[in-house]
C-alpha cells in the first residue's frame, strides 16, 4: 500500500514508495546494515514502522518490482521549522543511473507537500568520496560544517545541507543536535 510519497512515472522511471511497516522492517534493516555497517539502527526503523506520523516515516523505493533503495524523514521536535532526511540510500548496483537524484527530489517534494516546514536538511558524517555528497552538492541550496559537538580529541566532520522549502534560507548555524550521544548509543 502506498502512503505519503507519490508513485512517480516518467519516461525513465516507474518509482513506487512503500511505507515501512512491521512486515518490511527487516528488509529496510538489511539495506541499512549493508550501507552503514558501522551504525545501523533497528530501533529507529521499528519506531518508524509502527507510527503513523507523516514527518517521521520511512519508505522502501522500488522501480517496477526492483527494490532500489530507501528514503525517510524525521524531525527534531526542538526545531519545528525543519524536517530532516533520514537513512537515504540507493543500493550500489543502481547508483549512477539517476535514481538518487529522483528519489531525493521526490522526498523534498513530499516534505514541501506537508506545508509546515521552512527547511529540509541533511546531516551527514562525511567521508572522502562518499557518493551521496556529490548529489547533495548539486541539489541542496546550502552546505555548512557542523562543529558544535567537536572537541580537541574528537572531530565529527559533519556537514549540514539545507534545501529551502518555504521562505528564505536560514543557515543551521551550529545548533545543537546531539549527534555524539546518538552515535555513541548505537
Amino acid at each position: 500500500m502506498r502512503e505519503g510519497l507519490k508513485t512517480t512515472m516518467d519516461s525513465k522511471y516507474s518509482l513506487t514508495y512503500i511505507k515501512l511497516n512491521k512486515n518490511t522492517v527487516d528488509v529496510a534493516f538489511a539495506i541499512q546494515k549493508s550501507i552503514w555497517s558501522e551504525d545501523p539502527d533497528y530501533n529507529d526503523l521499528y519506531d518508524k514502522a509502527i507510527n503513523s506520523l507523516d514527518d517521521n516515516c520511512f519508505f522502501l523505493v522500488y522501480d517496477k518490482e526492483k527494490l532500489i533503495g530507501i528514503t525517510g524523514v524525521d524531525v527534531f521536535r526542538e526545531y519545528p521549522d525543519t524536517i530532516w532526511l533520514d537513512w537515504f540510500a540507493i543500493l550500489p548496483q543502481y547508483r549512477k543511473m539517476g535514481y538518487g537524484k529522483k528519489v531525493l527530489l521526490d522526498t523534498i517534494n513530499y516534505c514541501k507537500s506537508l506545508g509546515r516546514y521552512k527547511s529540509f536538511r541533511v546531516e551527514t558524517i562525511y567521508y572522502e568520496c562518499r557518493s551521496a555528497l556529490f548529489l547533495y552538492d548539486k541539489i541542496m541550496h546550502y552546505k555548512e560544517d557542523y562543529t558544535i559537538e567537536d572537541t580537541e580529541d574528537n572531530k565529527t566532520q559533519a556537514l549540514i545541507y539545507t534545501y529551502v522549502l518555504n521562505g528564505e534560507l536560514e543557515p543551521w548555524n551550529n545548533k545543537y543536535l546531539g549527534l555524539k550521544e546518538y552515535y555513541n548509543n548505537l
